[in-house]
């Protein structure tokens, strides 16, 4: 993982000691390195450079359902970054990050009005459509506000994508886009309204997307359709070939081919001669953060020693939802110690609040601080209040500066809200 290195049997994040990071803001903690998010960020803009020409280089949307603290957007806009959002809550963090609306594009599922409404008010700059009922529901109204606003339609492949069934989006099964047939007859019928006004297609087969033969066909579809909207004198100026890059959960994990990928954009997408949109998430920031957590007990059985951590399934539910494999490794080098199979858990009551079993470790004691890797994207922005814990701190450290980016929750911020009948009294 960039940005964490271990130096004098110390885990550091950038220049900064993980153990000074859990005396000042305690644990569990949310830490991210902002060195590894540019280093992400430049990873992915180096390739395209120096596949496509310079005024064709694709327009960068962070996906930012991966991790939305305001503290990173402002970060990935300082990078020059766009946004991609799904929901209204979203649409007011990039705002607040210093996003500006032609800056937004939405791509959620089932967009209500207040959120359609908010998009349209701050200028955004497409939305991403799902149905007919979607754009109608769009084009009414932008009309309730004399305000166009530009429609992109979403294309579902038929091509499997993701590293797991829960993030693959691109089968005729998944709820999302439409088939060539449909977006032709919706793109034909929106080339009459006033008020929306079609501008292109849009793409996304899934997260974790590891092989780059996985794009080809979806990126052939596309291409196929956009000859075949352009035969019938529709303006098509804009693509958004969403994004699905892996990230390593593991050492041995398998990574996209970025030279490659770029590559084929610029054999199938290019020659089309439209804008290029991309919606990187998991792949800017994954790697970026840990979730720091100390060592509340070591219990043991007959068949099992568990590891029991002050962090849990409610601040990091990827395990426990996806079967996802998170490294786990001491803070502190325990070099010269047994190592030992743990079974890593949290404190919840659940037999599902466990990060890792008969994991392999360097024998840990109470009070030691451990390090749960790969978690800067679905990690905060999945945790809840379950068994009314307190949501984590997140910490922001850039080479030797350390910012606090959100408060730990208090027992009393969990009642916030809350009231007690009248008729209870």
């Amino acid at each position: 993982m960039n940005g964490f290195t271990e130096k004098n049997g110390i885990l550091y994040v950038d220049n900064v000691p993980l153990p000074e990071i859990a005396r000042k803001f305690g644990t569990p903690s949310y830490v991210y390195s902002a060195s590894s998010i540019r280093s992400q960020y430049n990873a992915l803009k180096s390739s395209f450079e120096r596949a496509l020409p310079s005024n064709w280089q694709p327009l960068v949307f962070y996906a930012c359902k991966a991790n939305s603290n305001i503290g990173v957007l402002k970060l990935l806009k300082t990078l020059g970054c766009g946004l991609e959002i799904v929901s209204e809550g979203e649409l007011y963090r990039g705002l607040e990050a210093g996003f500006k609306g032609d800056q937004i594009i939405s791509t959620s599922f089932g967009k209500n009005y207040n959120e359609i409404s908010a998009g349209i008010d701050a200028g955004i700059r497409q939305f991403n459509i799902e149905s007919w009922e979607e754009l109608e529901q769009v084009n009414r109204i932008a009309a309730e506000k004399d305000k166009r606003t530009a429609v992109l339609f979403r294309l579902n492949p038929n091509i499997a994508g993701g590293g797991h069934e829960k993030i693959s989006t691109g089968r005729h099964d998944h709820k999302f886009g439409n088939n060539e047939e449909k977006i032709v007859e919706m793109y034909r019928r929106a080339a009459g309204m006033k008020y929306a006004q079609p501008r292109g297609v849009s793409v996304h087969i899934g997260s974790q997307v590891t092989t780059v033969e996985s794009f080809r066909p979806a990126y052939e579809s596309i291409a196929s359709l956009v000859k075949r909207l352009r035969k019938e004198k529709l303006d098509v100026d804009r693509l958004d070939i969403g994004g699905g890059f892996p990230i390593a959960y593991e050492k041995t994990g398998a990574l996209l081919d970025l030279n490659s990928f770029a590559k084929w954009v610029a054999e199938i997408i290019l020659p089309l001669k439209t804008e290029i949109q991309i919606e990187p998430g998991r792949f800017m920031v994954g790697n970026a953060g840990v979730l720091l957590t100390e060592t509340l007990y070591i219990k043991e059985t007959d068949s099992r020693r568990f590891l029991v951590v002050d962090a849990a399934m409610n601040d990091l539910i990827r395990p426990a939802l996806y079967e996802a494999n998170h490294g786990i490794i001491p803070v502190t080098s325990n070099k010269g110690r047994n190592t030992v199979a743990y079974d890593v858990v949290g404190p919840i009551c659940e037999s599902g609040d466990i990060f890792a079993r008969q994991r392999p470790l360097p024998e840990i004691r109470k009070g030691e601080l451990v390090a749960i890797q790969s978690a800067g994207a679905y990690g905060f922005s999945m945790a809840s209040n379950y068994n009314s814990r307190p949501l984590p701190a997140e910490i922001l450290v850039d080479g030797d500066k350390v910012a606090l980016i959100r408060k730990r929750q208090n027992v009393s911020d969990l009642i916030r809200g809350e009231s007690l009948p009248e008729w209870l009294d």
